[in-house]
């Protein structure tokens, strides 16, 4: 059996290559926004104990979690 289907029999189709360079370029991007503005994130917040936790584990988080959703966002425009 040669031909791709999935389980329910459905016939699948190979799509166009999603060029995964864009997702690699967004994560790079929001790897350098985390380094330039950590330190700004950190000072924000009043307590030293609490912004360096929002800084070193909150910022980071919610920036894959943009990146995940951008790319995901892609991909749906892109059709893959």
């Amino acid at each position: 059996m040669n031909e791709a289907t999935t389980l329910t029999g459905r016939q699948e189709e190979p799509g166009k290559r999603y060029p995964l360079w864009i997702e690699r370029t967004l994560l790079l991007v929001a790897a350098a926004v985390f380094f330039i503005y950590a330190a700004d994130v950190s000072a924000a917040v009043d307590q030293p104990v609490l912004g360096t936790l929002t800084a070193y584990v909150v910022y980071p988080l919610v920036l894959l979690a943009l990146v995940e959703m951008c790319g995901r966002i892609l991909q749906n425009i892109h059709g893959s």
